[in-house]
């Protein structure tokens, strides 16, 4: 064992008989107070019990009782005859009856008690030092490890054999670590594993993100260059096929715009640029305009504002949490036949906590797709979301402005019955605060 693992180890013994110290002299100050309070309790019930008794009555069926009676001490420089002597005067019976049994029998039991706690202190001072360096070995040893690390002269054959494994790194592969067969550099090799499995994820992510993407845009790309080759050839002369072809061009165009607004707006919240305009929000009010507006746009379905709190304050941003309210609509009408019911409603929850909801009677979604359906071109079905238009991103958004919000949505949705989801937001502030960048 060299020096500094000596020192490190006197160093850890120190800390440790500190520790120790300090722990039984709190044990020792604790097991005084339990000390007091067990006297001043055992003489309190025996005066109780003495005075009761005496009169002739129960303590459980004496009312307006109250202790009367005090110690009578004999006048001896005799130990023996001034504990013979203890006596206790009760005025209600204007007697005094003897004491030192009570006195001999708490003596007793308290000398029993000291000479335990005793016991345990010393033990404790003994043995607590070896007991609190077991419980710190494992932070000693990260320790030394730590100092090994950074005071360990490597090899430049060693830093070549990290370099040339870092080099070697993929991160598209799914099995790719650090490894140079050298224990001296495995605690090195471990973290930057960690972060190589933390560069996957992300990059896992992204890929995915841009695959999904370019797959979003090249639909209607295609069907964009398909109509215009149909003008080129025959929209010149045919009327019918002009008319068609301009129809689906300005219905693929607007998608496709939709598409990239979405995509610029995650871009722009990963990005951190932006931004959230806080203030109180009354959810009730602008639930009633949402119900309004589809009610308005949509006859198709029957759009029910549910009761609930007069006024439900909460701190957000209006247009974004508004935004949210609309997609969430946007995705009951879609899912849901025409004639039947989507229900709105905005309330406090238990605790006091704004929430709103949107609960439809439409197809549902499957309980293994509900914890995936904020996954950004999350399809639980491709055809049907094709059928209804959607991008998989408007879930996305709403979940990126919830969470920017500090707040959280519960999910419940059976197959063929509906569903309902929940936003739960922040609790009104008593100050505004300014515009916050996220």
């Amino acid at each position: 064992m060299d020096n500094k693992t000596k020192k490190g180890s006197v160093r850890m013994s120190s800390i440790a008989r500190k520790i120790s110290v300090s722990f039984n002299f709190r044990q020792l100050y604790i097991f005084l107070i339990l000390d007091i309070v067990f006297v001043f309790f055992r003489i309190e019930l025996w005066r109780v019990f003495t005075e009761t008794e005496a009169m002739g009555i129960s303590i459980f069926t004496a009312e307006n009782f109250s202790l009367q009676g005090h110690f009578i001490f004999p006048e001896t420089q005799n130990e023996l005859e001034f504990i013979e002597g203890i006596k206790y005067f009760i005025p209600q019976i204007n007697e005094a009856v003897p004491a030192v049994n009570m006195f001999l029998e708490t003596s007793a039991v308290l000398g029993i008690m000291i000479v335990t706690e005793i016991f345990s202190f010393i033990s404790g001072i003994i043995g607590g030092s070896k007991r609190v360096r077991k419980k710190l070995h494992p932070l000693n040893r990260l320790a030394a490890t730590a100092q090994m690390i950074s005071t360990v002269n490597f090899d430049v054959s060693r830093f070549h054999d990290l370099e040339d494994a870092l080099e070697k790194i993929d991160a598209s592969q799914t099995d790719c670590h650090v490894s140079t067969g050298n224990t001296e550099l495995q605690g090195i090799e471990t973290a930057i594993n960690h972060l190589i499995d933390r560069m996957r994820k992300s990059y896992m992510q992204q890929a995915r993100f841009v695959s999904d993407a370019s797959h979003e845009l090249r639909t209607p790309i295609s069907v964009i260059q398909g109509y215009a080759n149909m003008l080129e050839r025959w929209g010149k002369n045919d009327e019918k096929v002009l008319d068609e072809s301009v129809a689906a061009i300005k219905s693929e165009s607007e998608s496709m715009s939709r598409l990239v607004e979405q995509l610029l707006f995650l871009a722009r919240g990963d990005n951190g640029k932006n931004q959230l305009n806080m203030e109180n929000t009354d959810l009730q009010e602008m639930m009633q305009d949402i119900c309004g507006e589809y009610a308005m746009v949509d006859s198709r379905h029957n759009f029910i504002l549910k009761p609930g709190d007069s006024v439900v304050t909460a701190y957000c941003d209006y247009s974004l949490i508004k935004q949210t309210a609309r997609i969430l609509a946007d995705n009951a009408v879609k899912y849901t036949p025409e004639g039947n019911d989507i229900f709105i409603s905005a309330y406090l929850s238990e605790g006091g906590i704004p929430a709103f909801e949107i609960q439809d009677t439409g197809i549902g979604i499957a309980a293994e797709d509900i914890p995936k359906i904020f996954e950004r071109f999350y399809r639980a079905d491709d055809a049907r979301n094709r059928k209804t238009g959607g991008t998989g991103l408007g879930l996305s958004i709403a979940a990126w402005i919830v969470d920017r919000h500090g707040g959280y949505f519960e999910v419940k949705s059976y197959p063929e019955a509906g569903t309902r989801i929940t936003v739960f937001l922040p609790v009104k502030q008593e100050k505004e605060k300014p515009e916050t960048e996220i």
